[in-house]
């Protein structure tokens, strides 16, 4: 699915200020390098640190080459409407959060990648009409397809900020851009079981996202785009956090807010990760590395968890049992370090095996209850081995840690994985942001099993 526009034409308007920032439509289309191309190519008004006027040219770079290309060189030249040149900007590749590519990145056949390149005026007063784009680059050969894994394909190379499962599980939709924008700034698509078509496709949610939804949650331009706006999937309620954190739902339009967390003004909310019936997890971390936090709630404002202080604080993203309630995280506890469960609402805590944690870049664990005993019996965890990412399942049982399959994950530290479980617990679907992200859907019954 190539990248296409939101559709919130009239909504981008409002976000615009945010990233201080106005989209302008430029009538030039881009010059080529052998194989390499600018596409999608617009101009972006902004402020800089120091309250300067700054403008910058965006778009992607294709390849549309048999052969990869490293070490681009993006220039960036802008002309009036008699063709005068009135600008001129180096580029470089950035990832959809606007990050620069690992340096030994090489663009492949058929991919596309969004490059920002600042522009320099040569008259305050010019008036730009369109923009070309040149690009050079040292070709190189292209990486082998990926190896056949079994039990995943692979179905998007492009970078998944989230997913939603269907209630039924028929279907899952996707989200393309950066995890930190609103949810009305990605590209969505939809991928069909069981035969995997993937299709574009507008969130059902989007057209509740309004001016007027904003005003009436009361956050101006700026803190309505850093707000986290969710829609709890398959539900009629909203989450979002205000100008000072606070964590906040409400109806669709808006109306019956009510505040759920407060006192989190110190807190960066990284993540929320929906469970079934308007359940999620909420996660708080600085940068990699950083301990992380949480709590459980649902989007009636319901508190399943005491709030992120009274948490024990985890070193990888923590995952919640279906009903929120119980909670698997990672690091080190008396003495003992690996991998624990805490149930939220009687402080129980126990080891369940000892491994050394991965980043809190990685997916979280996925508890999983059974329903007779209501225990829970399995969970799920990506570990991080010598020989790269790997899906493992502990049998709390027998207390056996048993390996799945390799993972096809390769993150930088800025970069994020990751998955959600099917409702029937058959399947899990894999997504990744960054340079290497992707979308994989993995058949859970193909691989060797939890004993």
């Amino acid at each position: 699915m190539r990248r296409g526009e939101t559709g919130l034409v009239l909504f981008a308007r409002l976000l615009s200020l945010l990233i201080a920032s106005l989209l302008i439509a430029v009538g030039g289309v881009t010059a080529q390098t052998s194989d390499l191309t600018a596409d999608h190519v617009r101009l972006v008004e902004g402020v800089g640190d120091f309250g300067q006027p700054t403008l910058t040219a965006v778009g992607e770079i294709v390849n549309a080459g048999a052969e990869a290309y490293a070490n681009l060189f993006i220039t960036a030249q802008a002309f009036d409407a008699s063709g005068t040149q009135v600008a001129e900007g180096y580029g470089f590749l950035v990832n959809q959060c606007n990050v620069g590519v690992p340096l030994d990145f090489a663009l492949q056949p058929d991919h596309r990648q969004p490059f920002t390149a600042p522009l320099e005026l040569f008259e305050a007063d010019a008036s730009i009409e369109t923009i070309e784009v040149i690009v050079e680059g040292e070709a190189v050969e292209p990486l082998p397809p990926p190896a056949a894994i079994n039990g995943i394909t692979r179905l998007s190379d492009e970078e998944i900020a989230a997913v939603e499962w269907d209630a039924n599980g028929e279907f899952f939709r996707f989200g393309v851009g950066c995890p930190s924008e609103l949810f009305t700034e990605w590209t969505w698509g939809r991928v069909d079981l069981p035969d995997l078509e993937v299709m574009p496709e507008a969130h059902p949610a989007a057209e509740f996202v309004t001016p007027e939804l904003a005003e009436r949650l009361g956050l101006n331009e700026s803190d309505f785009a850093r707000s986290m706006l969710r829609f709890a999937p398959n539900g009629d309620r909203l989450i979002f956090q205000d100008e000072i954190n606070d964590v906040i739902t409400a109806a669709p339009d808006g109306r019956f807010a009510r505040l759920l967390f407060n006192d989190q003004h110190n807190r960066t909310l990284q993540g929320i990760h929906w469970l079934p019936e308007e359940r999620f997890l909420a996660y708080y971390y600085g940068a990699y590395g950083d301990p992380v936090g949480f709590f459980t709630a649902d989007a009636e404002a319901r508190r399943i968890s005491p709030d992120v202080r009274n948490n024990p604080f985890s070193e990888i993203v923590p995952g919640a049992s279906v009903d929120g309630r119980r909670v698997v995280l990672a690091g080190t506890f008396d003495d003992e370090r690996g991998y624990f469960l805490y149930v939220t609402n009687n402080d129980f805590f126990e080891l369940l095996f000892n491994a050394e944690p991965p980043g809190n870049n990685y997916p979280a664990p996925i508890p999983l209850v059974e329903a007779e005993s209501d225990l829970v019996d399995r969970v799920y965890v990506a570990l991080e081995t010598d020989d790269g990412a790997e899906l493992a399942c502990f049998n709390r049982d027998t207390g056996d840690l048993i390996p799945q399959t390799p993972l096809p994950l390769d993150l930088a530290q800025e970069e994020r994985a990751d998955w959600w479980i099917a409702p029937d617990e058959q399947s899990l679907v894999l997504a990744a942001t960054g340079a290497h992200g992707g979308l994989w859907w993995i058949d859970l019954t193909a691989l060797p099993g939890c004993g």
